[in-house]
């Protein structure tokens, strides 16, 4: 068997697809989460807005990351599905 022969079901690559999605929704949640809990936190001084505005840094970096990573990998992944798919159809 070669070696870029691929064995896969398109549906779950799709599916795979759809979770790395879920995965980016996740992450972006919890980041929104902690920074309403930092908003929240009884912490008044220069400190607090210091590290409000590493956090904001962290936060925008981590978006901008998870959510080319995720797009990149589900384009990659939704093309495969679909030569899958196609390949399937042309099975003599």
């Amino acid at each position: 068997m070669s070696s870029d022969q691929v064995n896969a079901d398109p549906a779950d690559v799709r599916k795979l697809a759809a979770a790395l999605h879920d995965l980016e929704r996740k992450v972006l949640e919890a980041t929104k989460q902690a920074h309403q809990a930092i908003d929240r936190a009884n912490w008044h001084d220069r400190q607090k807005q210091m590290f409000e505005t590493r956090y904001r840094d962290f936060h925008k970096h981590t978006t901008s990351f998870v959510s080319g990573q995720v797009r990149e990998f589900a384009k990659s992944l939704n093309a495969l599905a679909a030569d899958l798919e196609r390949a399937k159809a042309h099975r003599f």
